[in-house]
């Protein structure tokens, strides 16, 4: 019965993952190009600026792929200081 569990988890983690790709946005540009532009999207950002109309495939991708928001998110921080609406760490 193990077996055929893993079987099934297999199967639905394929499915998961095409689920996945198909709600991939046609204007995502990837992680490469999206790793290319941090620090220009960063600094946008940073200095008031929306990049998501000039930088369409980028915006999408940072809306899509967790761990590249996560790199924008510490760079803006970075650039702009702590968010003053979270509280500080221990």
């Amino acid at each position: 019965m193990e077996a055929q569990n893993a079987s099934d988890d297999q199967r639905s983690d394929h499915w998961a993952r095409l689920d996945a790709f198909l709600r991939t946005d046609p204007r995502d540009a990837g992680c490469d190009e999206a790793m290319e532009m941090l620090d220009v999207y960063a600094e946008l950002l940073a200095a008031g600026n929306d990049p998501s109309e000039r930088f369409s495939g980028v915006h999408a991708h940072f809306l899509a792929c967790g761990p590249c928001a996560q790199d924008l998110e510490g760079l803006l921080s970075a650039l702009t200081g702590p968010d003053p609406s979270q509280p500080d760490p221990p």
